[in-house]
């Protein structure tokens, strides 16, 4: 075999990227996944049609997150003997320790991707620094990053590493489909608001609660869209703080990927105040429709596809600074006009074209002299 992607579990933004891969390559790649699913994910997909196996997995749950052993990896590694091989899956996946160690044992080059980066995981153990001290320096010969930020995390970890053994393949959404979904569509835009994504702590829900209060109290209306499920708990006290300022909101709860670009159309502006995000690919799919984004530093598109005062703010997590710069877009329809066709330009870069670009380029640099 002369190249295998192994990966934890298909996801909507990954699947298209590794198909196109496998497609632009004679001989094809397939890919090896720990799993079919994580409990906590929801979504509902298109698979890639490229070559795959999902191995069984032996589930553990440990610190609120699910984790994947196959002891099948050590056979399926043995048998087909690959010569390079990209290895997605988190380094806390018992199965991506055995592969990468028996990896190295049989020779194989190893293209490590990662989508996180310093910023979401300030806050990981001492144990979790050394290990990832220990995956990048031991295990790496070349590294894919869905962010800049990724890339200087890699580099934070292991100063020896070279620009040549470094490739961008960004996390994306379906841009085409889109832009097919929405075209001849009448646009009417009834939120000026929304939020998008897994209702938890992380994300700060009660913070954006708290922000369409303000904007209510500011502009004398305000209506809220919110897409997504997660805490009920977290859902009743936004719904509390909603009524009690007299915000209109709806809760649209998940909504299938086929349907998401008629919700985005629906905002005028998407706020995302993160406190931890590998990328966030809600931005992605916000801007595509021509919704602006009000987000924090503590995403990696903060300063790469979002762009302050350009196509949305990169704002502290200050309530009086999100209520100002929401205010003044949804006043100011020129500017919103402007940043709107910013942010579906800017979008327009990041796609499945290019993330599989990176991986092919990485692919291409490991077949090369060493």
């Amino acid at each position: 075999m002369d190249r295998l992607i192994i990966s934890d579990i298909p996801t909507p933004w990954r699947e298209p990227v590794f198909e196109r891969v496998n497609n632009q390559l004679e001989s094809g790649v397939p890919v090896v996944y720990f799993h079919n699913n994580e409990t906590r994910r929801l979504w509902t997909f298109k698979m890639g049609n490229h070559p795959k196996t999902i191995l069984k997995a032996i589930r553990l749950t440990l610190g609120g997150g699910e984790r994947f052993f196959n002891p099948g990896i050590i056979s399926f590694l043995v048998r087909r003997r690959p010569r390079v091989v990209l290895i997605t899956a988190s380094i806390k996946d018992p199965s991506a320790w055995v592969a990468m160690a028996l990896c190295q044992l049989l020779g194989t080059k190893v293209a490590l991707l990662a989508d996180t980066w310093q910023g979401r995981d300030r806050d990981i153990s001492r144990l979790q620094r050394w290990a990832r001290r220990i995956v990048y320096n031991r295990f790496g010969d070349a590294y894919v990053g869905a962010s800049l930020q990724t890339l200087t995390m890699f580099r934070h970890y292991n100063r020896g590493i070279r620009n040549e053994q470094c490739f961008l393949s960004h996390l994306v959404a379906d841009n085409d489909y889109f832009e097919t979904r929405l075209a001849g569509q009448q646009i009417g835009r009834s939120f000026d608001v929304m939020f998008s994504g897994r209702i938890v702590d992380v994300k700060n829900p009660i913070f954006f609660a708290e922000v369409c209060a303000g904007i209510k109290a500011r502009l004398g209306r305000c209506h809220v869209l919110i897409i997504g499920e997660g805490e009920e708990a977290l859902k009743a006290r936004m719904k509390h703080i909603f009524r009690q300022h007299g915000v209109s909101f709806e809760f649209a709860g998940f909504i299938p990927h086929a349907a998401l670009p008629d919700y985005y159309v629906q905002s005028r502006l998407l706020l995302l105040p993160t406190s931890a995000d590998c990328w966030g690919v809600v931005i992605n799919e916000a801007m595509i429709a021509g919704t602006p984004v009000i987000t924090t530093e503590w995403t990696a598109a903060a300063g790469e596809l979002v762009l302050h005062d350009l196509n949305g703010y990169v704002l502290p997590l200050e309530v009086n600074a999100w209520i100002a710069a929401a205010s003044d877009l949804l006043t100011n329809l020129s500017k919103w006009e402007v940043f709107s066709q910013c942010a579906h330009r800017t979008v327009r870069e990041f796609n499945y074209d290019k993330a599989a670009r990176g991986i092919l380029d990485a692919f291409a640099y490991l077949n090369g002299p060493a």
